[in-house]
């Protein structure tokens, strides 16, 4: 018999029995449709725990290294922490960095516990009931969170991380979510990454997360901006696609521009798909504005990405 954790309880889940039966038999309601496998209405995330393989069986490469199990096909082996796959946690967080990276931009650092792959989001919140969420740039191997925030002087948390927080306060960050990360696997697979305004924070982190991982395909990154002045890192992308051969950095911007051979005029989504007209066997990533993600979601998948390999991770705005 397995003892399995769920919040402040422990579920004793007999050899044999589902997890999602047991914890329906500890008056634990857990979303559920098909108890087949094929809905995934009771996906649950393991912390630090073995996962039955079957459980894992259909999922995403993305959701199994996060720890996603289907509840309903878990037979558990062993003891187990277990939560809602939607459950948010928050992990105290210090920040320890900041500076300007350009008139719209701030970065930010934190120092963390919490647990993520470059290229997911988390919330940093001000109290208990102010957040907004943010994209992750930086790498676990990294030592610590880095964000990219738009700054807006009437942002309740932009305002706040810029002028009220200090190096050394505290507050603290939700659970990394989203699927919008570099996976290790078909490391000779091209990938496209695109982005806009501060949709370069997390594709920033995906591709130096990549080509630590060693990733042999070639890695292409669209930046784009209304503006030249408006692009960022831009001397950290060049001085990467200098050190690294198979990594191609490109900037896009929307309005006039003086003639600069280094800069792509026009619209990024026209742009990404005429450069590339055969996406079969590539990996995209996509971010920033919801229009600029959606027609190039649409427009890959018909010049021949897989649905799997298309990864998305739209900002919308603050109400």
């Amino acid at each position: 018999m397995a003892v399995v954790r769920y919040s402040d309880r422990a579920i004793d889940v007999p050899e044999g029995e589902t997890l999602l039966s047991a914890l329906e038999g500890a008056d634990i309601a857990v979303p559920n449709s098909c108890r087949a496998g094929l809905c995934h209405s009771c996906i649950m995330v393991a912390h630090d725990s073995p996962i039955p393989e079957k459980a894992q069986a259909g999922l995403s490469s993305q959701q199994i290294a996060q720890s996603y199990f289907l509840a309903c096909q878990c037979y558990p082996e062993s003891d187990m922490e277990v939560s809602l796959g939607d459950a948010e946690r928050r992990y105290d967080a210090v920040m320890t960095y900041k500076e300007p990276l350009n008139q719209g931009v701030l970065k930010v650092r934190f120092k963390t516990d919490m647990p993520w792959f470059a290229g997911q989001y988390t919330s940093v919140w001000k109290n208990l009931a102010d957040g907004r969420s943010f994209s992750i740039a930086s790498m676990p191997e990294d030592g610590h969170i880095e964000l990219h925030v738009r700054r807006r002087s009437n942002g309740v948390i932009s305002s706040w991380l810029e002028h009220e927080m200090q190096e050394g306060d505290s507050c603290q960050l939700s659970s990394a979510r989203g699927h919008c990360f570099y996976n290790p696997g078909a490391e000779e697979q091209t990938l496209v990454l695109a982005g806009t305004g501060t949709g370069l924070a997390p594709l920033y982190g995906v591709a130096r997360q990549a080509l630590a991982n060693d990733h042999r395909g070639d890695i292409h990154l669209y930046s784009a901006s209304g503006s030249p002045d408006q692009l960022y890192l831009v001397d950290e992308l060049v001085d990467l696609a200098g050190r690294h051969e198979n990594f191609h950095y490109h900037r896009v911007v929307k309005r006039e521009a003086e003639q600069d051979p280094q800069l792509h005029q026009g619209d990024l989504v026209d742009i990404v798909s005429r450069r590339h007209t055969d996406l079969k066997q590539h990996r995209i990533y996509l971010c920033g504005a919801p229009g600029m993600v959606k027609k190039l979601q649409k427009l890959s998948f018909l010049q021949g990405a897989a649905l799997t390999d298309i990864l998305v991770d739209a900002f919308e705005a603050p109400a």
